[in-house]
């Protein structure tokens, strides 16, 4: 009879494996730097000497995640690959493999910067050979005259994007992240990057408004009060740049005051700590979102028009200046109340993206779709595009959103 005792080499596999699923999910919920490793080892069952020889320290353990989501993607890639399918089935093959709700936890790539550089060098090594493997997909499609010509690289990194999201977005929705959801998520991604969800061709601009016109105010140098917000203001919109580049955790407040020309203390005297500029970069964040859907609704003529013009401006505001903070890991290390607040936000706009999506779908200017779940998967697109957007990127913010928007608008599949 066959022995089917695990080995001694095979226990601690898989002791490794559960020590690192749950890190993983750690990092998605409290962030990279946040996470207390001995509490995760004990949640696995690991005593404080074992942990070490898994991981050496913190940083370690969020090194091997990292690594391992990278991994995991690679694998991915290679099982599309192996399927022999068209690059469409390939990128539905990838998305479903990394939206499976039984594998376990992988931890999401904001916080790269967190990690030294000798780490991170890996990492971003691992991670643009995955980028890269998905352009020559797409640009497979495109040579074969199965896609439409596009930007390859604008193209993957939405895909990815979108990826990231549904891992987190069910947290900051409120919702639970269940096999089911996961599977509507990734079938919404899939639909998306090939079909689009516009019902038909429609002549350019897809938007014709100019979100640094649409966020810029009136100031009063003389006025002491307008001062005082103006230099607030120029913080909070710093440190949601950084942010988002770098992850809450890779940027420092040091960081965050140099890059307004300020000294540390400048950032204490107008805020409490680092808690409290993040949660003040939240609410601007979300004001910012509820005035580009506000907009895109009152300007949009049908229900495309809405939906779409709310993707655009948020493209502009992420590949500009404006960069409100994105839902990234870290919505756990938020005071509850405030998690509260944001996810009773995230949902209105949720609520609005959907029904905009709908009222296309009842007008003739959208497909037919599943509403939540495309309007909930296109914003990964623009969440995700501090991540991976060079600051000497050729295009401008407002030709990145062209871009983009095409893409989500009529897809890469070519259309009969």
């Amino acid at each position: 009879m066959e022995d089917r005792r695990e080995s001694p080499t095979q226990k601690r596999m898989a002791k490794r494996e559960r020590l690192l699923a749950e890190a993983a999910r750690e990092i998605n919920a409290v962030g990279a730097g946040a996470i207390v490793i001995n509490d995760i080892a004990e949640r696995v069952g690991l005593s404080r000497n074992t942990l070490y020889y898994y991981v050496s320290d913190r940083t370690d353990l969020v090194f091997r995640c990292y690594e391992r989501s990278c991994e995991a993607f690679t694998d991915d890639l290679v099982a599309a690959e192996d399927t022999g399918g068209d690059p469409g089935e390939r990128l539905a093959t990838l998305v479903d493999r990394q939206l499976d709700f039984d594998r376990p936890p992988q931890a999401v790539l904001s916080d790269i910067d967190f990690l030294p550089p000798a780490q991170q060098a890996v990492i971003r090594e691992q991670q643009a050979r995955n980028v890269a493997a998905v352009e020559a997909v797409i640009a497979d499609g495109v040579a074969t005259g199965r896609f439409r010509a596009c930007n390859t690289q604008i193209a993957a990194q939405s895909l990815i994007g979108m990826i990231a999201w549904a891992q987190l977005s069910a947290g900051w929705m409120g919702r639970t992240d269940s096999r089911a959801m996961r599977r509507r998520a990734a079938a919404a991604i899939v639909d998306l990057v090939l079909h689009g969800f516009a019902s038909g061709p429609r002549p350019p601009p897809l938007c014709d408004i100019d979100v640094t016109h649409l966020t810029s105010r009136a100031f009063n140098a003389f006025d002491r009060r307008q001062t005082n917000e103006v230099k607030i203001d120029q913080l909070i919109a710093a440190a949601s740049r950084l942010f988002n580049r770098r992850g809450i955790d890779g940027a420092s407040l040091d960081e965050v005051a140099a890059s307004v020309g300020a000294t540390k203390g400048a950032v204490y005297h107008y805020f409490d700590d680092k808690a409290d500029l993040v949660t003040r970069c939240y609410r601007r964040a979300f004001e910012l979102y509820d005035l580009f859907m506000t907009t895109a609704t009152e300007a949009g003529a049908t229900g495309f028009d809405k939906a779409i013009i709310t993707t655009h401006l948020n493209m502009q505001a992420q590949a500009g200046p404006v960069s409100p903070l994105m839902p990234q890991p870290g919505r756990m290390a938020l005071d509850q109340l405030e998690r509260e607040r944001l996810v009773r936000a995230g949902n209105r706009l949720r609520v609005t993206s959907a029904r905009n999506i709908r009222l296309g779908i009842a007008d003739g200017s959208c497909r037919p779709c599943d509403a939540t779940l495309v309007s909930e998967m296109a914003a990964g697109t623009f969440l995700w595009l501090p991540k991976w957007l060079p600051e000497t990127y050729p295009l401008s913010a407002t030709q990145i959103a062209d871009e983009t928007c095409d893409l989500l608008a009529f897809g890469l599949l070519v259309r009969p």
